[in-house]
């Protein structure tokens, strides 16, 4: 017999990333990016010579976009995942804990207790908070670099960018398969870096942190980050787009336009893709239309059918060919 306040527990799973400050999708970075987006409506309104303040919430929240099939499919991609998240493979997706008591347990027996490490200082944590966000940002540009490269892992990523529009709710089109990679590959590395540092440092290993998320990770989510996923057009200068990943540049990356593919795989910090030769910096506003740019978009991605198991479909195909390419299942 079920227990009716697991089932329920399980069902208000998904909103509960909205209330949490600890999630990227949570109200507090919601709120930041929509301060940004009436910002940018206002200059836009202010440019053009009219300020239509009955037009703020139709643009704002455009039906075209939120009646479109693709946005409705990631309206319950995300309720479902997110219930199978809570309900089946979440225990698996944070490794980190576990990999940094065994790395303390490998570097204890190699090298001997460890010693009586530093105080807590500011500097330092301030060092400490920096590298480790370098650190994962660079595990996270890698592991999207090697998703859109290799062809049996596009199979899955390819379900991120078979969006044809974009609300905040198209961050967690992830399918579980990209989601549990990521996760594991990340929390092993970050795991290794954490143990590190506190056999080395001691007391004096502290990140700075928010809502125990990296104080500086939190400051990126505040910068409009989910307008990232959207129709609101938000980029930096030139030269700052070599450091930091803007808005802008992500709707590149979600573009079917050739000239766009595989381009801006960064999270957080731009220089990944500068020194990879994978930045696209736009210098101005670019009209992009949002998918894969191949004879999939416009309905073969618009069921939760599709999303779960077409990629498993797909890979099977390469594993025996029935002519599939980059140009037609990218």
């Amino acid at each position: 017999m079920f227990d009716d306040s697991i089932v329920l527990d399980l069902l208000l799973a998904p909103f509960g990333h909205f209330l949490d400050p600890g999630d990227r999708l949570g109200f507090i970075y919601m709120f930041s990016a929509l301060i940004v987006a009436i910002g940018v409506w206002i200059v836009s309104q202010a440019q053009e010579g009219r300020l239509q303040v009955a037009g703020l919430v139709r643009w704002l929240l455009p039906m075209e976009v939120l009646r479109h099939p693709s946005a409705q499919v990631d309206f319950a991609f995300f309720f479902v995942n997110r219930v199978l998240r809570a309900s089946i493979y979440g225990s698996v997706l944070f490794w980190t804990p576990q990999v940094a008591v065994l790395w303390t347990a490998a570097l204890t027996a190699a090298f001997g207790p460890a010693g009586p490490g530093l105080e807590p200082n500011l500097w330092l944590a301030a060092a400490m908070t920096l590298v480790t966000l370098l650190v994962l940002d660079a595990v996270l540009w890698f592991m999207h670099y090697i998703f859109h490269v290799i062809p049996v892992l596009w199979d899955y990523h390819k379900v991120h960018h078979s969006a044809e529009v974009m609300t905040p709710i198209t961050a967690a089109r992830m399918h579980p398969v990209e989601e549990i990679v990521d996760s594991a590959v990340t929390g092993i590395v970050m795991g290794v870096v954490f143990a590190t540092f506190t056999y080395a440092f001691g007391k004096g290993a502290v990140v700075l942190a928010l809502f125990d998320l990296n104080v500086l990770l939190v400051l990126f989510f505040l910068a409009a980050f989910n307008l990232r996923h959207s129709h609101v057009w938000v980029r930096y200068p030139v030269w700052l787009q070599h450091i930091l990943i803007c808005p802008a540049q992500h709707h590149i990356h979600h573009s079917t336009a050739r000239r766009h593919w595989d381009k801006n795989m960064g999270f957080v910090f731009a220089f990944w893709d500068w020194a990879a030769g994978t930045l696209y910096a736009p210098k101005e506003k670019e009209t992009i239309t949002y998918g894969l740019g191949t004879a999939e978009d416009g309905g073969t991605w618009h069921s939760l059918r599709a999303l779960y198991f077409l990629p498993f479909r797909q890979t099977l195909d390469r594993i025996a060919p029935r002519g599939r390419q980059r140009g037609t299942d990218a």
